[in-house]
């Protein structure tokens, strides 16, 4: 990430938040990873308690650790801790796309095809935000259910997501699955639950089986440092 100043109408910590967030679904910042309070504060121009709150924020969240006398890393999720995260999501994710199915506006079905066409791009120009992009898609159902606890659930179960694919997913690229999400997106439009409940599914069942969840390979991973 290069050097700026953090600034704006919003608390500097959300915006400090946000930075960090996106470098974590960008996997630009990977598991393992150490996140020096002091070179953050210097990067981003605000006071290092600032800096150490919003770690604290995503410690909160399980997607950051502190280690006594080394400092904050960039979680690095278990076999088990991986299982349980798919586990609850694939079945929040169930009652989240059967809302959105119900409460889903035109405007809303515009949004998501929008964010499909966007995603597309990026899988096609393997622009490095590609996995953002994706998890729009999901942040998006979300809010269309209209339920802000959920939403607010899916968005951090998504961030683990990401550290558990950064973890565990096999070396055969990234995947996209792009058609699924238009698939999905069909089926919300025609307020179709329990068609959209089983694709849903079947999305997840696809993304866990791009995954080597052992030991094994969390093995390979190496710690890094961020500079």
């Amino acid at each position: 990430m290069a050097t700026e100043k953090v600034r704006g109408k919003h608390p500097v910590e959300d915006l400090l938040y946000d930075r960090l967030v996106d470098a974590i679904i960008d996997k630009h910042l990977r598991p393992g990873q150490h996140l020096n309070e002091v070179k953050l504060a210097e990067r981003f121009d605000v006071p290092r308690s600032r800096v150490r709150r919003v770690l604290e924020r995503l410690r909160d969240e399980d997607v950051v650790v502190f280690e006594l006398n080394r400092g904050a890393f960039v979680s690095r999720p278990t076999t088990k801790e991986a299982h349980n995260v798919f586990e609850t999501r694939r079945h929040l994710e169930d009652l989240v796309v059967r809302l959105a199915c119900e409460r889903a506006t035109p405007e809303d079905i515009a949004l998501l095809r929008e964010n499909l066409r966007d995603e597309r791009e990026a899988f096609a120009a393997m622009r490095s935000d590609v996995n953002r992009v994706a998890a729009n898609f999901h942040f998006a159902i979300a809010r269309i259910s209209g339920n802000g606890v959920l939403e607010k659930m899916v968005a951090q179960l998504i961030r683990r997501c990401v550290l558990v694919q950064s973890v565990y997913e096999k070396k055969s690229g990234i995947l996209c699955l792009s058609e699924e999400h238009g698939s999905l997106i069909d089926c919300i439009e025609k307020n179709d639950p329990e068609g959209a409940a089983h694709l849903m599914a079947h999305h997840f069942d696809h993304i866990i089986s791009s995954l080597d969840l052992t030991e094994a390979r969390r093995a390979e991973i190496d710690s890094f440092e961020f500079i």
